[in-house]
């Protein structure tokens, strides 16, 4: 199998639109985003919101996951970082992990056939 990796950015839902645009352009496969409730470190101190529910404050966030070959993660973490950074306390953080396998639930293909 080739190595891949499964890449997983909170960022603030202002710069969702644009990035999305951007790994599109990057040819990135698919995506998928989510909507996140960020607490502690990731609290941007000017806009965040008090829950009684969760116990604290929070910032919204977006997650955006998608999985990418190995030799491409730094091209596009990079991307990621220039979409998303304002250069203020809680722009996000990009989480990076291995992948042991992808498999296609409709076809049953492995690998980045997988994600075709």
């Amino acid at each position: 199998m080739e190595q891949m990796k499964d890449v997983r950015a909170m960022v603030r839902t202002e710069c969702v639109q644009d990035l999305i645009q951007a790994l599109k352009g990057a040819d990135v496969a698919r995506f998928y985003v989510s909507h996140v409730h960020a607490f502690g470190a990731g609290v941007d101190p000017e806009d965040f919101r008090l829950s009684m529910d969760e116990g604290g404050t929070y910032t919204e966030k977006a997650r955006v996951e998608f999985l990418c070959r190995a030799e491409r993660l730094d091209e596009l973490v990079s991307l990621i970082r220039e979409w998303s950074c304002t250069g203020h306390r809680g722009d996000g953080v990009v989480i990076v992990s291995d992948v042991t396998d992808v498999v296609n639930v409709r076809t049953g293909e492995h690998d980045r056939f997988a994600l075709l």
